[in-house]
């Protein structure tokens, strides 16, 4: 069974054709899927960071019902910034990995528009020149964080620019670093 999360888009491309399917519809997929925003890309570290705004989160939700990045990570950290608290989806799940993972799982909400119950107000990327985000996580270095990023553009580049200002850099595979960027914009 395949899940699906995002948001319509009105004469977009795909969001429409995938809202019109019903239970039972045919879908092609093909079986080699590409992209670098996959475990199996990274190098080793001691904290994997899950950074998402919106539906950004959709890739870290499968990968956080795998074995791997368990396996692989002493802790994962999931960060989720949404305008509204009620675009924080997936509460449930996210509630039943901390309950099987314990303290190696740590979930961040951030909301931007308005204050929420156990939510961070504000961007990402401010959290992450202030201390915020350490606080309510894990410490951040080159040393012991990956960093997964998926979501807003503004939010991919204003992370990697302050996490780079921490002396983290774009992973790529000819050269490792701590930064993995999927834009789908």
């Amino acid at each position: 069974m395949l899940e699906f999360y995002g948001v319509i888009v009105p004469g977009g491309p795909l969001s429409p054709r995938l809202a019109r399917l019903a239970n039972g519809d045919a879908l092609f997929v093909a079986d080699n899927p590409s992209g670098f925003l996959v475990l199996s890309e990274l190098p080793p570290a001691e904290d994997l960071w899950l950074v998402a705004t919106g539906t950004g989160i959709a890739p870290f939700l499968s990968i956080l019902r795998t074995e791997a990045p368990w396996q692989r990570y002493r802790r994962v950290i999931l960060v989720h910034g949404t305008r509204h608290a009620k675009e924080l989806a997936y509460q449930d799940m996210l509630k039943a990995v901390g309950r099987a993972h314990g303290d190696r799982f740590i979930s961040i909400k951030f909301t931007t528009r308005e204050k929420a119950p156990d939510a961070l107000q504000g961007r990402i990327p401010a959290a992450i020149r202030d201390g915020r985000l350490e606080a309510a996580g894990a410490p951040i270095s080159a040393e012991r964080s990956q960093f997964m990023l998926c979501g807003n553009p503004d939010m991919l580049k204003d992370v990697a620019a302050a996490l780079a200002e921490r002396g983290l850099r774009k992973h790529r595979r000819r050269a490792p670093g701590q930064i993995t960027v999927e834009s789908f914009w």
